[in-house]
């Protein structure tokens, strides 16, 4: 936690100097000026609030990961306490929250609408990261954490998807609008993610939504509206579209796996999933322990000496993806395959198998002929495939919420928790507006059986 504790005021410092420019705050700094900074900024805390506890917190319950000290070790006996959501639940109301207001208030006032409508969409991915994790959220009143009151209502999670949904629908408005008629456009410099290529920000925001159309298809058993979407819309036709945000080692910029490398290894699970299947991508996910071995630690077992995640996906300047054409494909193969449309989903699995492979450099025509080309695919197959796919993306774990797949193991024969506990200083200071009686284990609105 201490590594944690600093991180997180050596960013508060670099926001204190961003939100300087703040236009409620400011009026010395221009809303050019407040975009032109702030932009480029949260793209990157975004990323890296993926990938700190919030996320790895997420990836120890689906064993991609495992912890071997301290609260990760605890974290790994499902002994998760109310402090240990502290950091992550206001960094994203002080820091991400409040600084995508900042830049949708500013862009407002000078009519920069491509500026609003990424800022919309990275809203839009931020909460949906923030309700998968928690449930229910504050969102339509979260501006009062920054009254003198504190007292902050919750939206109900359905209500949140809502507000996600439209967040989206605003954003590519806005890009639609940037795109006809110009204005303040983002480059490269203000926009790292897609260096100002607005019609990627469209396709990321399609893909965003329907990775929240498949949850809300589980919670409905409808999926005819995510398959209309899937159809209709235009969405990442390869792994170039990959909404993906690439640390710079000039700005001093850490990708968060290779960060938090000392306190965790790779979970036992999924490293027996990969040797099993001979698997091509194992080099590239997994580093070799001391005796030249691809070894995992079983939940709560604090093994040091286990495989750690490998340098193609946790080195320091190693890109973090957000959200990816391969991860849009498997969700086309479950939507087709829960639609009863069968080559439609073999077709799906295939392209995004291989799509993953090719993102390593891999091309091995017989493993992808035994593990790729697989005719009348199910839904655990679909998931398991998934899972090594998405190697150190949170979406796993949400995944195992809504399928059961991976078939994982609980830790010393528990239950495998099923949402965050919400912060300690929101039952010191907010207890009234608190969802009562929930645990880690209580579905969340979508999280059906």
């Amino acid at each position: 936690m201490k590594h944690l504790k600093k991180l997180l005021m050596m960013l508060l410092g670099i926001s204190l100097l961003v939100t300087a420019c703040d236009p409620f705050d400011d009026d010395d700094s221009s809303p050019e000026e407040v975009l032109q900074m702030q932009m480029p900024f949260t793209q990157y805390i975004v990323s890296y609030w993926r990938g700190i506890d919030m996320g790895r917190f997420q990836l120890q319950w689906s064993q991609q990961l495992s912890g071997v000290s301290g609260r990760n070790l605890a974290i790994d006996r499902y002994q998760m306490e109310r402090f240990d959501t502290e950091d992550i639940w206001y960094f994203y109301y002080d820091h991400i929250f409040r600084d995508l207001q900042n830049i949708i208030g500013a862009s407002t006032e000078i009519n920069a609408r491509a500026y609003r409508g990424i800022a919309r969409i990275l809203q839009a991915y931020s909460l949906g990261f923030m309700t998968d994790t928690w449930g229910d959220v504050p969102h339509e009143f979260a501006m009062g954490y920054f009254s003198q009151v504190n007292l902050v209502t919750y939206d109900e999670q359905q209500n949140v998807y809502m507000e996600i949904m439209q967040l989206l629908e605003q954003g590519v408005q806005d890009l639609n609008a940037a795109s006809q008629s110009g204005g303040l456009l983002p480059g490269p410099g203000e926009d790292p993610i897609y260096q100002g290529d607005l019609n990627q920000w469209k396709k990321a925001a399609n893909v965003i939504r329907l990775r929240h159309l498949l949850r809300m298809a589980n919670q409905s058993g409808n999926y005819n509206i995510a398959l209309g979407y899937i159809t209709s819309q235009p969405m990442f036709a390869g792994s170039h579209d990959d909404m993906v945000y690439a640390y710079r080692e000039d700005l001093d910029q850490v990708n968060p796996h290779y960060f938090f490398r000392q306190v965790t290894r790779a979970g036992n699970f999924f490293v027996q999933l990969l040797l099993q299947n001979n698997d091509p991508r194992t080099p590239h996910l997994l580093t070799k322990n001391i005796y030249g071995e691809y070894v995992g630690t079983p939940p709560g077992s604090a093994m040091q000496n286990a495989s750690s995640p490998g340098p193609a996906v946790a080195s320091q300047t190693t890109p973090l993806a957000l959200i990816t054409f391969t991860e849009q494909k498997f969700i086309e193969a479950e939507v087709h395959f829960k639609s009863g449309q069968q080559a439609l989903a073999d077709a799906a699995f295939q392209e995004a198998v291989i799509s993953s492979l090719r993102s390593f450099g891999i091309e091995d025509p017989e493993w992808e002929a035994e593990h790729a080309s697989i005719e009348n695919v199910d839904l655990e197959q679909i998931i398991n495939a998934k899972y090594v796919a998405l190697f150190l993306n949170p979406e796993v774990w949400s995944d195992y919420r809504r399928t059961g797949y991976p078939n994982l193991e609980a830790y010393n024969a528990q239950e495998i928790p099923r949402r965050f506990l919400y912060a300690e200083r929101e039952y010191n200071i907010n207890s009234a507006n608190v969802p009562p009686d929930v645990d880690m284990y209580t579905r969340m609105w979508w999280d059906v059986e």
